[in-house]
């Protein structure tokens, strides 16, 4: 399949003018070289150079797909900030020449080993710290890595200061050799990048958030990692809150598709599986430009209203969404950026610097570049950035429900604050909303109560952090209510996939049926398959209604076409003709992750058909879908 011709053109622009970039920056290190005798000029280039550009850039390059800004932004970001800081490095240089010329020796030996030394830990001294998506690092018990760090920082640096005749004389080619290889890997890995994500070209408008049609409404949202063992924990604990969830039918027999996040959204907006037969963003295009929800809703003249945690899991384009708008902000520009040099720092700095850079998940550079942006440019561009506006600021103040410490710090409290404060109704033909929030993926920031804790990722502490969402959800049902929507409003409430990445086992609650014999699932792909399903269709009423029917993700698309009256052919059975008795295999597909040429690991596909949390309802295909195509046995 060809890809789209704007992509093949912007990709070979930016590619053509990075390269360009780049070895202009080569041409003048080779320069330096030989027209000057003394190394400062070589010296400050190959500090600048690493550390404002080879290494965001082999940051961004080779995980391009989080990112929303194109790789030629990060370039000139960097080169900015590389000629800034080399002029800072030369007037210091040139004071000392002047004041103190003994100590510039010296002086120059430093700033060559904090170089190399950068160099050396982002290339080298990679310790693995797991995911970087929140959870909680135990940086007490990896001190060790520390004094490994610091002894050798300590260590080269007092050697470059102790010996700085013979550290100046090999310094010259040490640095033209270092950074011709960055030069090289990174033009390497720029060549190789996929084609211009859809997501780098398009902003979400968050100005109708909260904006509901008069008339139908039909609103998807995601609970990031909510497992369906947990949900059953806490309605058996608190019953109050099953009637509160009032016209609802929880799956409780439920499958996802995928064990992680992308590919679970794009199953639940398309109903389609992706199997490695494209790259990511050609099968998404084709996906979400045909039957989709979204598409078909748009094409019907609704209000579709996007709003996705992770920017990847969905096509953009004007067709899929009304609030998906052409261009990227400056706020979000500089977010996107600022994050980036977190993880430069990150990577490039001593074990203990790192939790001051990353604070859990609120990266250094980001926050306070947030913070600066948002008050700048607030009144510009809050509705039209994908990170949380500042705008709604006071506004939020004014919601008394939450504290004010709890509500600094979850997005999803903000979430529902600013629903409360700022939704209405339209006279519109009907709205689709699709909301992905953070709870109770890790971090755990939240009890049961609302009130903010950092808690470990225990049974305990996840159940009440998954309580205090099905409370906020209540609060978000109760206001729809208010509006007077809730009769005629299609509702899904689910996880995109279990707690298994979240460091949480299954445990089958009383209630929920097992088999003799059978053993419950343990390993972290099937934890993950069982996601929580609740689904309110419009005029539905009265206490929670629990079904054991075998109900998947890739349902919904059917479920929404159906209860409109639209003859759309969508894969999937609405999930209100499924029936408990009658049996059903369902396809899970287990991948390990994704490569920066946009493929997905190996998938492995299995079939369930049962209860998905007995391993006896496991039947492996003995299908594997590669990036170069299917082996095992045709279906």
């Amino acid at each position: 399949m060809r890809r789209l011709p704007y992509a093949k053109k912007e990709v070979k622009k930016n590619a053509n003018a990075a390269f360009l970039l780049n070895l202009a920056m080569f041409s003048v290190t080779i320069t330096l070289m030989y027209k000057t005798k003394y190394p400062l000029l070589l010296i400050v280039a190959f500090f600048v150079l690493t550390l404002f550009i080879f290494i965001p850039g082999t940051i961004y390059l080779t995980n391009s797909m989080e990112f929303t800004n194109g790789y030629l932004a990060l370039l000139l970001a960097g080169i900015s900030l590389a000629l800034v800081c080399g002029l800072l490095f030369l007037l210091i240089a040139r004071f000392l020449r002047s004041k103190a010329p003994r100590f510039l020796e010296k002086w120059l030996a430093l700033v060559f080993g904090f170089a190399f030394l950068i160099w050396f830990q982002g290339n080298f001294l990679l310790w693995n710290y797991g995911p970087l998506d929140g959870r909680t690092i135990p940086w007490s018990s990896l001190a060790w890595r520390g004094f490994i760090d610091g002894g050798i920082w300590i260590g080269l640096l007092a050697a470059a200061f102790i010996f700085s005749p013979f550290v100046l004389r090999i310094a010259k080619r040490v640095c033209v050799f270092l950074i011709f290889m960055q030069l090289v890997y990174g033009t390497f890995l720029l060549f190789k990048q996929p084609q211009t994500p859809s997501f780098q070209q398009y902003t979400v408008d968050t100005s109708k958030r909260f904006v509901f049609s008069k008339n139908k409404n039909v609103i998807i949202i995601i609970l990031d990692s909510y497992p369906t063992d947990v949900f059953q924990e806490i309605i058996n604990q608190h019953r109050e809150l099953a009637k509160d969830l009032d016209g609802f039918t929880y799956f409780r027999n439920s499958l996802g598709g995928y064990p992680f996040t992308e590919l679970s959204v794009a199953l639940i907006l398309t109903g389609k599986y992706y199997d490695n037969s494209l790259p990511f963003e050609e099968w998404k295009r084709d996906a979400y430009t045909s039957a989709s929800i979204p598409r078909v809703l748009t094409s019907a003249g609704w209000q579709v209203d996007v709003y996705p945690k992770v920017s990847f899991s969905v096509y953009y384009s004007d067709q899929i969404a009304s609030n998906f708008v052409k261009g990227v902000p400056t706020v979000e520009k500089v977010s996107n950026i600022a994050q980036i040099y977190d993880m430069t720092l990150f990577r490039s700095l001593p074990h203990f610097f790192k939790p001051w850079i990353y604070n859990d998940q609120s990266w250094l550079l980001k926050r306070i570049g947030l913070k600066f942006m948002g008050k700048r440019f607030q009144k510009r561009d809050i509705h039209r950035t994908r990170v949380t506006g500042y705008g709604s600021e006071k506004k939020l103040r004014l919601q008394h429900i939450f504290l004010k410490k709890a509500l600094r710090y979850s997005s999803d409290l903000q979430f529902i604050a600013q629903m409360l404060t700022e939704s209405s109704t339209a006279d519109t033909k009907g709205t689709f909303k699709f909301y992905h929030l953070g709870m109770p993926h890790l971090p755990l920031l939240l009890d049961e109560n609302f009130r903010y804790q950092v808690m470990a990722a225990t049974r305990q502490n996840y159940t009440k952090n998954a309580t205090s969402a099905v409370k906020l959800m209540i609060i978000f049902l109760k206001r729809l209510k208010e509006m007077g929507i809730y009769d005629d409003s299609l509702v899904f409430i689910v996880g995109d996939h279990g707690a298994g990445g979240q460091q949480q086992k299954f445990i089958v609650q009383p209630g929920m049926p097992s088999a003799p014999g059978q053993s419950v699932v343990t390993d972290f792909a099937r934890v993950t398959a069982m996601p929580l399903i609740l689904f309110k269709p419009p005029a539905s009423h009265g206490e929670l209604k629990i079904t054991d029917a075998p109900a998947s993700l890739g349902d919904i698309p059917a479920t929404v076409f159906s209860n409109l009256g639209m003859p759309v052919a969508a894969p999937g059975t609405p999930l209100q003709a499924l029936d408990p008795s009658a049996p059903r295999e369902r396809r899970f597909m287990v991948y390990s992750g994704r490569n920066i040429f946009s493929y997905y690991a190996n998938m492995t596909e299995y079939f369930v058909s049962g209860y998905g949390w007995l391993n006896g309802s496991w039947r492996p295909s003995g299908r594997i879908f590669t990036r170069n195509g299917m082996q095992g046995p045709k279906r």
